[in-house]
Formats: C-alpha cells, sequence, structure tokens
C-alpha cells in the first residue's frame, strides 16, 4: 500500500474533524504495520484522558482506512506530538526503577497493563540483557499482572557420580 494514500485518507479524516494538522509523517514499518505521526495544536483533544480519546480516534481511522483502501487488515499507529513517545519513555524510567528494587532481593507485581504494555515492559526488559532478572505474566483477563522477579543462581549438580 502506498504511503501516499494513507497520508491522503488521514488528512482528511482529521479535516472533516475539525482537526488542525501542522505537519503529517507515514511511516511504514512493515507490508502492514504503519505509524501516523502528526503535530496539532489540538493535541489535549485528540489524547484525551489517559491518551483513551487517541486510542479510540486510531481504530476509527484504521477502519477508515480499511474501508477506503479495500485491505483487510493493518496495524495503525497513531503518534499525536509524541506522546506515545514520552508515555513509553515514562513507562521505561518507572521499570528500571522497579529493577534496581528487584536487584535488591524483593519481586514486583505491576500494577494492571494492557497487552500491548506487557509486551513493551517484556521486550525492555529483554532488551537490558541482565540474565539475572526475568518477567512472567499471571492471571487472567483484567487480573492479569506482570511479575519482574530475580533469578536464582542454582547450583548444578553432577548426577553421574563422577568425582564423588
Amino acid at each position: 500500500m502506498e504511503l501516499d494514500i494513507i497520508k491522503e485518507i488521514t488528512l482528511d479524516f482529521f479535516k472533516k474533524l475539525l482537526i488542525d494538522i501542522e505537519s503529517l509523517e507515514v511511516l511504514q514499518e512493515s507490508e502492514k504495520i504503519f505509524y501516523i505521526k502528526l503535530k496539532t495544536v489540538d493535541s489535549g483533544l485528540l489524547i484525551g484522558y489517559m491518551g483513551k480519546t487517541l486510542d479510540d480516534i486510531r481504530v476509527i481511522l484504521k477502519n477508515v482506512i480499511l474501508s477506503k483502501t479495500g485491505e483487510t487488515s493493518l496495524i495503525i499507529h497513531l503518534e499525536v506530538n509524541d506522546y506515545l513517545s514520552k508515555k513509553d519513555d515514562k513507562l521505561f524510567s518507572f521499570i528500571s526503577k522497579k529493577i534496581e528494587l528487584v536487584k535488591s532481593g524483593k519481586d514486583i507485581v505491576l500494577p494492571y497493563y494492557s497487552p500491548y504494555e506487557r509486551k513493551k515492559i517484556h521486550n525492555y526488559i529483554s532488551s537490558l540483557n541482565d540474565d539475572g532478572i526475568f518477567t512472567k505474566s499471571i492471571g487472567e483477563g483484567s487480573e492479569r499482572r506482570m511479575h519482574i522477579c530475580k533469578k536464582n543462581k542454582s547450583i548444578t549438580i553432577d548426577m553421574d557420580g563422577v568425582g564423588i
């Protein structure tokens, strides 16, 4: 799919919502994954409380793009005034502080995070290449919680009896 088509549909979408777009960039990560980054003075209106409105607008925009292009599936990430990047920075800073607590010996159970946020946290911790820390998710649905744990150093025993 051409980036220009997505850009045109996106500009038209926000124009109909009477949102003034200062700049718009569409990036393609893979065949079906697109990042739409825009700057606007109306960011508060688009983002809403805790980003809920932004997520709702993203879903609607995705459906409009699917409808107008005839595509059957796409993943659209909508970034307004770097809100999601800043949110991720805060999340990773929070997680880094929790990792330091875990290193001191106490496992941490995090509050509820969406599956997407849990995946980001798992990936972030994995990217640190700290073999003393691991994550796991326990529970179902809205009760699912991520745990950050310290790996216990295990003692290996030679089971063949050689050297005893």
